[in-house]
């Protein structure tokens, strides 16, 4: 990966994030098998998210905290890592492509679907867009001050 590709994405990416408002993330949540409860926890929350960008080791980590629940992946662009959500193992890879962030995940349990997720930046905010069969869900970012 080049450092300039890397650096841009620093650039556009990095720093604290926090959920504004969301479309279809209880419909996203229920076709990846979220049961009732946690769904309607998920779907009060308004989580925030990190985004860092290792230059020296080429890698990106994105951290999301709903206070319930808090996940983070840390990967090279390119390169298949594991990666669990909600206890439901999967393979993904992630890309940058025309200014998006595009991880593809593949379950390791067949009978759930695969799913993709666009991390880009409009305006002022980060839209994540996640797909998964005909369900599109959008969540939108505010960027948070830095911290002091």
């Amino acid at each position: 990966m080049s450092a300039e590709v890397l650096a841009e994405i620093k650039e556009k990416f990095e720093g604290d994030w926090k959920v504004e408002r969301s479309e279809c993330f209880e419909d996203f949540l229920r076709e990846v098998g979220v049961n009732f409860l946690i769904r309607k926890m998920a779907s009060l929350a308004k989580p925030t998210s990190n985004v860092k960008v290792d230059l020296d080791e080429e890698r990106i980590t994105v951290a999301m905290n709903a206070g319930f629940m808090v996940k983070a992946d840390t990967y090279k662009l390119g390169e298949e890592f594991e990666t669990d959500h909600m206890g439901s193992k999967s393979k993904a890879v992630v890309n940058y492509e025309d200014g998006k962030l595009v991880q593809n995940n593949t379950p390791a349990d067949e009978k759930i679907k695969p799913t993709k997720a666009t991390r880009e930046i409009v305006g002022d905010e980060m839209l994540l867009t996640m797909y998964i069969g005909d369900v599109v869900c959008k969540r939108y970012f505010k960027r948070l001050p830095p911290k002091q």
